[in-house]
């Protein structure tokens, strides 16, 4: 009984301390960790004029974000910024196709197991379904932008 009334109490805690945050503080330390984990990588974003802006992320002031677009430094400031997306790459690509040959295989694999003597269009047809079926999946889950937010706030 001690035990559920202390996480009662702890739960209410947490829950009223969530409106009390400060939202520059937690900007801050997204702005933090956006600098520290996707400097060199490829970032787009709307800006405070509502123009699409892109390029390779440099750094991240106080004040503003430093991205290269076509090999010059350019600087926005971020107060206006409140999501940054991350474009999948290459590497997000390689997983879409492994999905897809691991789905491809595992159709011509069923199919084999399944029927006793499978002819060719079978084989086939499961191949193809296989295929489809696994890039399809890889696609929707991997490759999408991540969508990094930097607004500061704390909660919905």
């Amino acid at each position: 009984m001690n035990k559920l009334i202390l996480s009662l109490l702890l739960g209410c805690a947490v829950l009223q301390a969530q409106p009390g945050i400060n939202t520059r503080a937690v900007r801050d330390i997204r702005l933090e960790n956006l600098k520290h984990d996707y400097s060199g990588t490829i970032i787009r974003f709307v800006d405070s004029n509502s123009r699409s802006c892109r390029g390779v992320l440099l750094d991240v002031t106080e004040k503003n974000i430093i991205v290269s677009e076509l090999g010059s430094p350019v600087s926005y400031e971020h107060s206006g910024i409140n999501y940054v997306f991350v474009d999948p790459g290459f590497k997000d690509l390689i997983v879409v196709f492994g999905l897809c040959v691991l789905g491809g295989a595992s159709g011509y694999l069923g199919v084999i197991v399944g029927r006793s003597n499978p002819d060719a269009s079978m084989k086939g047809v499961a191949l193809s379904l296989g295929l489809a079926l696994g890039g399809s999946i890889g696609f929707k889950t991997f490759y999408k932008p991540i969508k990094i937010d930097i607004s500061g706030v704390a909660r919905k």
